[in-house]
């Protein structure tokens, strides 16, 4: 059997529909900004209860577009040790300065007591990265910590589409959240990133900043500060296709999490697994090796031996250890220092195929040849 790493939720139905829709969309002439964006951005606003949704080209851009918008130039930005790195490269690249905070070894998320221990009368804002489709489970704790100490809290939510816990969905529960509709993400658009928040203000602002400063676009008067993060009208199109089926892609992922869960229950894994009241969006099923197993030869084994690929790790490299911040510590807060969760939890973690459609006899497949391999 061969089981791929993903497969992308648009069936010939969709292609089908995309295809007249493209169509119509071709001949209008309108192609960036239109009617098809809106309507998208209000269709994701209402799916995760924000009031208001501010599209662009990429969840980077939503990140930075968040930052520039706070005005967070020369401030110091939290951000967790186990992330991608464009978490970190979207503060940056206006002149932020980065602290690198380990996580908690269960749920690879944020770990408060070192967020606490991390701040400084420069801090400004934290991001709160929703790994994996999984919103923290002290998220509370982070929330209360962000309001005391008076500091933006910001979501990195692109694992995270209709991710909920106590029932408050991922991208509502900070002052702004970035999403990306990268390919593999749990809701696609090929490209396409897109912020929510509940703030008027800000969400005005993030609209002149997309374009050009200009608060009426195309009217070529430019009234403050602002880059071209405009999204397409031809991804707004897969965007509202997607909405049509996001709840049947949540519903999938979450009975292919369940059916995981139940065949790894006496396995010597460690799996991520979720809350109390929450329903992750399950973007990566992630495990826990044991400590002396070596992952590279056991994916290349699955792969070769049996015709599994693994899915990405989320991530295999901790901040902690990129070279650019090891090379570059004039964009760093305070100088870079070990994360020894976050570097254990890079090294031994793996995440088994999830995505829509995998069958359970391909669930049980995967199962068995990595506990053969193991």
């Amino acid at each position: 059997m061969e089981v791929p790493i993903l497969k992308i939720p648009f069936d010939q139905g969709d292609a089908e529909a995309i295809s007249q829709d493209l169509t119509q969309l071709l001949l209008s002439g309108r192609l960036a900004m239109g009617e098809k964006c809106q309507l998208f951005e209000r269709s994701f606003a209402d799916f995760i209860g924000a009031r208001f949704a501010v599209g662009c080209q990429n969840g980077t851009a939503a990140l930075e577009m968040l930052a520039r918008a706070l005005d967070l130039t020369g401030a110091t930005v939290l951000v967790p040790a186990l992330t991608f790195m464009a978490t970190a490269l979207a503060p940056i690249a206006l002149g932020a300065k980065i602290a690198v905070v380990d996580v908690d070894p269960d749920s690879f998320q944020l770990d408060p007591l070192d967020l606490a221990a991390k701040i400084t009368p420069r801090t400004k804002a934290i991001i709160l990265v929703h790994l994996g489709g999984f919103i923290s489970p002290r998220f509370r704790d982070i929330v209360s910590l962000a309001q005391k100490q008076g500091l933006y809290l910001l979501e990195d939510a692109a694992h995270a589409h209709g991710a909920e816990i106590e029932g408050l969905k991922a991208g509502t529960l900070g002052l702004g959240a970035a999403f990306s509709f990268y390919p593999t993400k749990v809701l696609t658009t090929a490209e396409g990133g897109l912020v929510t928040t509940n703030d008027e203000a800000l969400a005005e602002k993030l609209l002149v900043l997309r374009q050009h400063g200009q608060k009426n676009p195309g009217s070529n008067i430019h009234e403050s500060f602002g880059l071209n993060f405009r999204p397409s009208e031809i991804h707004a199109l897969l965007g509202l296709r997607m909405m049509k089926k996001a709840a049947l892609i949540l519903d999938q992922r979450r009975k292919a999490a369940a059916i995981y869960d139940r065949l790894l229950e006496n396995s010597p894994l460690k799996v991520v697994r979720p809350a109390a009241q929450e329903k992750p969006a399950y973007y990566k099923y992630m495990i826990l090796l044991p400590e002396k197993v070596a992952r590279g030869p056991l994916k290349e084994r699955l792969k070769k031996e049996y015709g599994v690929s693994l899915a990405g790790e989320v991530y295999a490299t901790a901040l902690s250890q990129q070279p650019y911040l090891l090379n570059n510590p004039s964009v760093l807060a305070t100088p870079l220092t070990p994360a020894p969760v976050a570097e254990m939890v890079a090294k031994r973690q793996i995440c088994l195929p999830i995505w829509p459609g995998l069958t359970q006899e391909a669930q049980e497949y995967v199962v068995d040849c990595l506990l053969k391999v193991l």
